[in-house]
């Protein structure tokens, strides 16, 4: 279960890698925190919205956006929801699938919480 103490880990944090694969994205920050992405993420910036899949290779353009930007804040929101505010460069919500199957990993110094919905 993601907590507190996880989420302020993303804080202050720059993502500084994205590796892609066929299955997974998954965001690598500064400070040693990941996030394996299997599920939907959505992208805002410049007032545009646009949909992405982690197992999606082609929709990995959405996430490289982020790349050398802070994450200004991390929340925890409603059915599991991580959003991901990267100030002036966006902000990525992921969102996982309610098939009861993991849908996004994020590994910090805390442990390891994967997120599931059912």
């Amino acid at each position: 279960m993601i907590d507190e103490s996880d989420l302020a880990e993303l804080r202050s944090a720059v993502l500084t890698g994205v590796t892609i694969g066929i299955g997974s994205q998954v965001l690598i920050f500064e400070n040693g925190v990941t996030v394996l992405i299997q599920c939907p993420f959505k992208s805002i910036n410049n007032d545009c919205e646009r949909w992405g899949h982690g197992e999606e290779v082609a929709t990995s353009l959405l996430v490289i956006d982020f790349l050398n930007h802070k994450v200004e804040s991390a929340r925890l929101e409603a059915e599991g929801i991580l959003a991901l505010d990267f100030g002036s460069a966006g902000s990525l919500m992921i969102v996982p699938d309610s098939n009861g199957l993991e849908s996004y990993v994020l590994t910090t110094r805390f442990g390891v919480s994967p997120v599931l919905v059912i």
